[in-house]
C-alpha cells in the first residue's frame, strides 16, 4: 500500500520478551521455508487460509494451530481492532537479507503489513526506497511496501518479526494519522493479560470470483496515471497503446458485468477477455516504466489486475517476463 511516508512507527508498545518466549516455545517444525525459497528466509503461519500450512493470499482466513497456542501473540493482534489476512512470524538468518523489491499485486493495493520485532539487533537495517531504519523489540510499525524495499540481517543470529497483513479499520487509520502528526508521544503499553482471551477478526472474502467493474476501474486507472506520469522514459506510442487497451479493457469488463453478474456459468466470457488483454500486452514488447516506483507496467497490470479478476489460472502466466 502507498503511504504518506516511507515508515510510519504506531503508538503501541508490545511485551518482547514474553512474545520471544511464545516463539522459543515453538517447535522446529513450526517453521518452513519462505513461499519465495530467498535463503535464511522462513515463517510460522499464524493466520492463513483454512488455517492451515500455507501461504495463500486468497480464502477464508483461519487461526493455525501455532497461534491458538500462543496467548499474548494473539492479543497483540487483538490490540489492532482490524481484520487480518495472512500473517505469520517472519524469521531471517543471521548473514541473510530480503532481497529488494516492491509488492504489486492485488493483495496489496489497499492492505498494509504490520511489523512487530520479537527478537532483533541494533544492527538489522530495514531499507525502503531511500530511508533506512532499525525497528526495535516491541515497537509496532508500517511501511510503503508499494515502494522497493529490502532488510538487511548482517549479525550472527536470527531476527524474528511477528507480521500481520490488514485492510485496516477506522481505529487504526486514527492511529496512523497521530503518528504522523505526532499527537501520540508515548506510546501505549499493551502488557500480556493472562485473563483475556480475544477474539480476532479474519478475513473471508478476500478475493473476488469476478471483479466488480468498479474495482477493475479503480485498480487500473490508478495504474495508468502512474505510467503517464513517467515523462519520456517511454516511447509514447507505446505508452499510448498501453492506455489503449487497459482502457478498452475496462469498457468491455462493464458490458459483461451488465449481461452476466458474477454468476458462474458466464465465467468463462470474462477469462477470454482477460486472456485477450494478456496477449496484448505481450504484445507491448517494450517495458514500460511507471513513475512511482520504477516497476514495469505491464507486470503490474498483471498482478494487480489479471490474476484477480476472475476465477481460473491464466494460461501462459510466465511469459510476461521483465527484468524488474
Amino acid at each position: 500500500m502507498k503511504l504518506p511516508r516511507e515508515f510510519i512507527r504506531l503508538p503501541l508498545q508490545f511485551d518482547a520478551q514474553r512474545l520471544a518466549d511464545e516463539v522459543v516455545a515453538l517447535p522446529a517444525h513450526a517453521w518452513q521455508a519462505h513461499p519465495t525459497k530467498y535463503a535464511g528466509n522462513s515463517a510460522v503461519p499464524l493466520i492463513s487460509v483454512n488455517g492451515e500450512a500455507n501461504d495463500f493470499f486468497a480464502g477464508p482466513m483461519g487461526e493455525t494451530s501455532w497461534l491458538k497456542q500462543s496467548p499474548y501473540l494473539r492479543q497483540v493482534l487483538a490490540s489492532f481492532e482490524v481484520v487480518f489476512g495472512r500473517s505469520r512470524l517472519m524469521g531471517l538468518m543471521g548473514g541473510s537479507q530480503v532481497p529488494r523489491h516492491s509488492d504489486i499485486n492485488y493483495h496489496w493495493f489497499q492492505r498494509v503489513r504490520i511489523h512487530i520485532p520479537i527478537i532483533t539487533f541494533p544492527e538489522v537495517m530495514f531499507h525502503c526506497h531511500d530511508q533506512a531504519i532499525h525497528m526495535g523489540e516491541g515497537e509496532a510499525w508500517i511501511f510503503d511496501n508499494w515502494k522497493s524495499h529490502h532488510v538487511v540481517n548482517p549479525t550472527a543470529q536470527l531476527r524474528v518479526h511477528l507480521v500481520a497483513d490488514t485492510l485496516g479499520s477506522a481505529t487504526f487509520w486514527k492511529r496512523v494519522e497521530q503518528s504522523l502528526e505526532n499527537s501520540v508521544h508515548l506510546p501505549e503499553l499493551i502488557a500480556y493479560d493472562p485473563g483475556s482471551h480475544p477474539e480476532l477478526k479474519l478475513e473471508v472474502f478476500n478475493t473476488p470470483d469476478v471483479m466488480h467493474p468498479a474495482e477493475v476501474e479503480l485498480l487500473s486507472e490508478d495504474l495508468l496515471t502512474d505510467l503517464q506520469a513517467s515523462g519520456e522514459r517511454n516511447p509514447p506510442d507505446q505508452v499510448f497503446r498501453f492506455v489503449q487497451v487497459v482502457r478498452a479493457f475496462c469498457q468491455d469488463w462493464k458490458a459483461l458485468w451488465a449481461l452476466y453478474g458474477d454468476a458462474e456459468p458466464a465465467w468463462h466470457h470474462y477469462q477470454l477477455r482477460r486472456d485477450e488483454l494478456m496477449q496484448q500486452l505481450l504484445a507491448i514488447r517494450k517495458p514500460l516504466l511507471i513513475a512511482s516506483n520504477d516497476r514495469v507496467a505491464q507486470k503490474v497490470m498483471l498482478s494487480r489486475v489479471l490474476v484477480a479478476c476472475v476465477h481460473k489460472p491464466i494460461d501462459g502466466l510466465n511469459e510476461l517476463q521483465y527484468a524488474n
